[in-house]
């Protein structure tokens, strides 16, 4: 038995891709932050800490505009389905 079901909704699909975004997103911040406070100690700089967090958020959002396009267009294709399950469910409750 796996440590993680794997949805069977898309409404499941969604919330576990939405979720993995969220965390790789933060993931890359983080990876960021550490990489100007390395580059930080090496040069003998004093960056504050919330430059460092405001540099990091700002040169990862590009970043993972390109690093992350797939789980993007994942995401996009769940929020498809369940638009369209929604719609289904609808027409199929007012009897149309």
């Amino acid at each position: 038995m796996p440590l993680i079901r794997t949805p069977t909704t898309a409404k499941g699909r969604l919330t576990r891709n939405v979720l993995v975004y969220n965390a790789a997103r933060l993931a890359l911040v983080c990876v960021a932050a550490g990489v100007i406070v390395a580059v930080d100690a090496l040069t003998g700089l004093d960056v504050p800490g919330l430059l460092v967090l405001l540099i990091a958020l700002a040169s990862s959002l590009p970043l993972s505009a390109f690093t992350l396009r797939t789980l993007r267009r994942a995401i996009n294709a769940d929020i498809q389905a369940v638009d369209r399950e929604r719609s289904i469910a609808r027409r199929t409750s007012r009897g149309v």
